[in-house]
């Protein structure tokens, strides 16, 4: 007797050893995958792109609270209905399976539990002898003593095959219905909870005898469901629809280059959201890929397209290029992140800085005219020119010269300083740009342009763009900061809309707020523009930078912007934003002078209203509405004020001004003639010094002296409405005069020259002439 108490004794330390032996062990590890794929969604959570993970699985992390809660107890009724009572292991179901399969000779039973085949699949254990099945049972007595069963079963649902290469319910949920585990509903939970026990038999985009196999073991636990009487009657009557089951080659692949851009710079784990709304993105890709279409007997092949919810400053669409799969095109190119030359887009910034800086306000007079700078000729598109324009008009028809002019006057900051803190790559110092920058002299990104734009719109804080919420990535890294003055990019707003231009809405008609702009060599076509809360910025073009005389703005871009911005229109009930802003604004409107924009309107004809900036914006006048003395028995000039005279009202244009109305046929009466006598009220009388336009100063001249008549010049300069005559002189040294408005031929000395311009009334300005010789 007591030799058989020993034996139970022994037989007894060694089952506690057993039992305390996973323990006392240390905390194994719980490796739950090596690595996961990277998922890219829209704005909604729906898949835009799913990648493999680095051993070419389709895997993704998730937790028990974003499983359904159908899909969690239907695979713990299939795998392991008494889960929650054991430690691991659950020796009732080990022995029915030891009976029915090596003693009844019925089919092979499993008794895995939820445990054993984390541990299996966490550890790689092989359990197909007696020796990795105890191992496996072993490692499940650790897990269980280490882990709690919320933690194990989260293990499970990573981990479990759902056929080929898917592992985990969040990525069988993905691959196979295109939603996440969370909204999976109970037919699709009983599918997915069948398949890890066989999941090559049971592969759910498989064969149809897999498909069938599949079936069969949903139908049995659907069973069992309807036994157990767990359901709402809405849930169960969701357990016999048909699925329809997608596959791994059916993954989408959607927003291309917005995928590829954000999978580029980022290498976190877990989804990443984008702020992309697709019922937009995919209807952009629409109309773009018709406009290729369209374009393509042309040579009109591509076009991009960026939109961003601007008080937000997130992207809803990005449109790379009209194909991503056309080769032909180059159609893997992303336009929306290429810098390209933006052409004329950069002007409203010009101006935005102006009125901000004092310079002009919208009915400011501004000269196009030919001029020159340090021998830069610009010229306008239409290579014409259109005389005094008012600043809004300037800046709507898009002149060259009234912008370059502008942005030579800026102080800092200007427009280079500009695109340097909205963080533009400019990678020359700004002397290499020169004035081009004006015209679109350094390649920018659509992203950037938008941004601009949406600075405006935003009370004049630049921000950056953002296209992902996990975290909210910004396009860049640059922190918010003011660009301009909220009444300043108020106005320059108002300075772009065009009534033309508006988009029919629910309380009357939506403003839109654009400007085109057309690359040096017709390579670029651009618009960009505000509505309602969206900055829409469109390009059109060829990715091979091949030149086309179709990529003008307003002829190639500005039609497909107008699309895009009606389909929008008609997809969201948009409201003007713009003109909430102007409450608490320090704008007023004033009278200022039609003709020439001057504040004083004592002798002006007709007026108009404007935006002004009280403080700010200037008030000085420009002189070309004068009153003068007339006396009426001559018609000429009177000296002073008499009983034969009468106070007249004179229009006073610069000669260069006076020639461009000539060739539009406006005759503009030059001022009469002085009484003789009256030099000295000539003297007296204001008006502006004569400009030499010929010399340019800053330019070097060469010249032959075997050949000193070739190399004459025409000496020319502007003057005020009253000069009769300039005298020209080198130095001291008289050279000769010529009738206002004509020109000298004079045979410059070699050297350093001062020539001087003098007119009839004494007015003056003078250059500085370099003049050198060559073989």
């Amino acid at each position: 007797m007591a030799r058989h108490a020993g034996k139970i004794l022994a037989a007894c330390l060694l089952a506690g050893l057993a039992a305390l032996a996973p323990r006392l062990l240390p905390r194994p590890e719980l490796p739950l995958s090596p690595s996961y794929s990277r998922l890219v969604c829209d704005a909604r959570g729906d898949i835009l792109y799913m990648s493999l993970s680095d051993d070419e699985k389709y895997r993704l992390p998730v937790t028990l609270d974003n499983i359904s809660t159908e899909a969690v107890l239907a695979s713990l009724l299939y795998e392991d209905k008494y889960f929650y009572r054991h430690w691991g292991i659950n020796p009732f179901s080990l022995l029915r399976a030891f009976a029915q399969t090596y003693l009844s000779g019925g089919r092979r039973v499993g008794a895995s539990t939820i445990t054993m085949q984390v541990a299996r699949l966490a550890f790689g254990l092989r359990t197909s002898t007696a020796y990795g099945k105890l191992r496996q049972m072993f490692m499940a007595l650790r897990l269980e003593a280490h882990y709690s069963k919320r933690e194990i079963l989260e293990a499970y649902f990573r981990l479990a095959p759902y056929g080929a290469n898917v592992e985990g319910i969040e990525a069988a949920a993905r691959v196979y219905f295109h939603k996440t585990a969370a909204a999976l509903n109970p037919a699709e939970s009983l599918l997915l909870a069948v398949v890890p026990q066989n999941p090559s038999g049971r592969y759910p985009a498989g064969t149809p005898g897999q498909r069938a196999e599949l079936d069969k073991a949903r139908m049995r636990l659907r069973d069992v469901f309807l036994q157990k009487d767990m359901l709402t009657e809405q849930q169960r009557r969701f357990l016999s629809l048909p699925s329809r089951v997608y596959g791994p080659r059916r993954l989408p692949f959607k927003a291309p280059h917005a995928v590829r851009f954000l999978l580029g710079g980022d290498s976190g784990a877990g989804p990443l959201v984008t702020t992309l709304d697709m019922r937009v993105q995919n209807n952009f890709e629409g109309i773009i890929r018709r406009f290729a279409a369209r374009g393509a007997a042309y040579g009109l092949r591509n076009a991009a397209a960026l939109l961003v919810h601007w008080p937000g400053m997130e992207v809803r669409a990005h449109i790379g290029s009209a194909d991503f799969s056309n080769s032909a095109i180059q159609g893997q190119v992303d336009g929306a992140r290429a810098p390209r030359s933006p052409g004329s887009t950069l002007k409203p910034f010009i101006y935005a800085l102006a009125v901000d800086q004092g310079l002009i306000h919208p009915m400011s007079l501004l000269a196009d005219s030919p001029r020159s700078y340090a021998g830069y000729s610009p010229e306008n598109f239409d290579q014409g020119f259109r005389g005094p324009l008012p600043a809004h008009v300037a800046l709507k028809t898009s002149r060259n010269i009234p912008a370059i002019s502008l942005a030579l006057q800026l102080k800092h900051p200007n427009l280079y300083d500009l695109l340097q803190q909205a963080g533009a790559n400019l990678p020359q110092p700004e002397l290499h740009y020169g004035l081009s920058l004006v015209l679109g002299g350094a390649e920018i990104s659509m992203y950037k342009l938008a941004e601009l734009y949406a600075a405006l719109a935003n009370g004049g804080m630049w921000r950056p763009a953002l296209l992902a919420r996990r975290p909210r990535s910004p396009v860049s890294g640059l922190s918010p900061r003011r660009l301009f003055s909220p009444e300043a990019a108020f106005i320059t707003l108002d300075m772009l809309g065009d009534p033309a231009r508006s988009l029919p809405a629910k309380n009357g008609r939506l403003p839109v707020y654009l400007k085109t702009g057309t690359s040096n060599g017709f390579r670029d076509a651009w618009t960009a523009g505000i509505f309602g809360p969206y900055v829409l910025v469109v390009w059109a073009g060829n990715f091979d930078n091949s030149a086309n005389p179709h990529l003008v703005g307003r002829r190639a871009a500005l039609p497909l912007f107008e699309d895009l911005a009606r389909s929008l229109n008609t997809m969201h009930d948009l409201e003007d934003h713009i003109r909430r802003q102007q409450k608490g604004l320090n704008v007023v409107q004033s009278e200022v002078c039609t003709a020439t924009g001057d504040t004083d309107v004592r002798l002006c004809p007709e007026t108009s209203r404007t935006w002004f900036i009280p403080g700010v914006s200037p008030i000085k006048n420009s002189g070309v509405f004068r009153a003068i003395l007339i006396d009426r028995g001559t018609g000429l000039r009177s000296c002073a004020e008499n009983e034969n005279s009468e106070l007249v009202v004179w229009e006073f244009w610069p000669s260069d001004m006076q020639r461009i109305f000539a060739r539009a046929g406006i005759v503009k009466k030059p001022p009469p003639n002085w009484i003789p006598g009256c030099a000295g009220a000539k003297q007296r009388a204001k008006g502006s010094p004569p400009e030499i336009t010929v010399p340019k100063s800053g330019v070097t001249y060469r010249m032959r002296l075997s050949e000193p008549k070739r190399y004459a010049l025409p000496l020319a300069a502007n003057c005020d409405a009253d000069s009769k005559t300039l005298h020209w002189f080198n130095g001291a040294q008289y050279i000769g005069s010529v009738p206002a408005g004509a020109h000298l031929e004079w045979i410059p000395p070699v050297g350093v020259s001062r020539l001087r311009v003098v007119d009839d009334t004494g007015r003056a300005s003078a250059v500085r002439l370099i003049v050198e010789t060559v073989e």
